[in-house]
């Protein structure tokens, strides 16, 4: 399945709770309720993220939240987003509590790689790589060698209760990020914020993982972020 992920922030003026309430209560029924979520929407989920999770050397988030929504094919996300319900109604919902200007819209291809069936908290992270690297490049990267790297680590993955790659893909679809601006978006749920700082802690995350990190994600052009992740439909 293909998933459209939109990073949003909140409109200037209004509080991040403001907005997280104008998107649950107002946005999210409208989503469900349009022509286009009926054909083509499988499955939607809202990450309202944790503004300042408190750990050290983890920026605040540069989003109030990130939604996926999922689709069976590339065509299909396309032609949601060319149905007339999507101009009529969703985007301009989106508008009464997001600030368009600066939201993402990445498509991307999911990848499992465990699921043990907790995790309360989610860390989101939308990479870009460095210029030494092309896409294809990169994505092998993360599939042959970091992701690997990472779950022969126990001291690091035991705080994981799922991880999931999300391959960026072009589409003929405006306003929609292609491979030339983003790469790939990481899902990592653990139980807490705290968990997630003790894994950050991890001597062996530091001394191996870590350095890949920095290797082939673009820090300076990425966005991270920590949420609580809201099932809609």
């Amino acid at each position: 399945m293909i998933k459209l992920f939109a990073f949003l922030r909140r409109r200037p003026g209004l509080t991040h709770d403001a907005f997280c309430r104008a998107w649950q209560e107002v946005h999210a029924p409208t989503v469900r309720g349009s022509a286009m979520f009926s054909r083509y929407v499988r499955r939607y989920v809202q990450n309202h993220a944790i503004p300042d999770p408190g750990i050290s050397g983890f920026p605040p988030a540069n989003f109030d939240g990130v939604a996926e929504l999922w689709f069976d094919t590339a065509d299909d996300l396309v032609a949601a987003l060319r149905d007339p319900s999507y101009q009529d109604s969703v985007a301009s919902s989106v508008d009464r509590f997001a600030d368009r200007d600066s939201t993402i819209l990445v498509a991307a291809e999911e990848s499992v790689q465990f699921d043990r069936g907790f995790g309360e908290v989610k860390f989101i992270g939308l990479s870009k790589r460095p210029a030494d690297f092309t896409h294809d490049e990169w994505v092998r990267y993360w599939i042959d060698v970091h992701g690997p790297m990472a779950h022969d680590i126990p001291e690091f993955t035991q705080y994981y209760g799922r991880y999931v790659h999300n391959y960026v893909v072009s589409l003929d679809a405006e306003a929609v990020a292609t491979t030339e601006d983003y790469d790939g978006i990481v899902e990592e749920w653990i139980r807490s914020a705290e968990d997630f700082a003790r894994c950050l802690e991890e001597p062996r995350y530091l001394e191996i993982v870590r350095p890949d990190e920095l290797k082939f994600v673009d820090i300076a052009r990425s966005h991270f972020l920590l949420a609580q992740e809201q099932l809609i439909a």
